[in-house]
């Protein structure tokens, strides 16, 4: 029996949900492996990019541009998607298709910037009003 999913669910989404439409729903990560760290995901449950239908992949891809410019803090941001599908889920890593957007940083090392060390180690909880900050910056623009 597949384990059910916590997005698909909506647990602990709500509060920390940037926009939600039939389609999609973008929200503030929690953990962060960047300060601003937010996710764009189908609301459909599916688990890999091919599974995508055109709306929704056109949804998801305008969500991702959007917020892209208002979490740029004048050094670009980032974009980020892995499909891990034998890696198990373990609180940070979700089978739920997703993309990680998020403000990059003055002085990067690497042309792809990763969680570094690019491990489970390197997320952290960001403190609550972090995030609801985050939320009214995000919502205000």
């Amino acid at each position: 029996m597949e384990q059910a999913c916590n997005w698909c669910q909506n647990i602990d989404l709500e509060w920390r949900t940037l926009q939600k439409t039939s389609l999609l729903r973008s929200f503030v990560s929690k953990p962060w492996f960047r300060d601003g760290h937010c996710l764009v995901t189908p609301i459909r449950h599916i688990s890999s990019v091919e599974e995508l239908e055109v709306d929704e992949a056109t949804a998801v891809m305008l969500e991702l541009g959007r917020l892209t410019k208002l979490l740029d803090k004048g050094y670009g941001t980032g974009i980020m998607q892995k499909y891990m599908p034998l890696q198990a889920e373990n609180g940070v890593k979700v089978d739920h298709l997703h993309f990680h957007v998020f403000p990059r940083q003055k002085e990067e090392q690497g042309l792809f910037p990763t969680p570094y060390p690019n491990s489970f180690n390197a997320f952290y909880q960001p403190d609550k009003q972090e995030v609801v900050e985050l939320i009214q910056r995000l919502k205000a623009a």
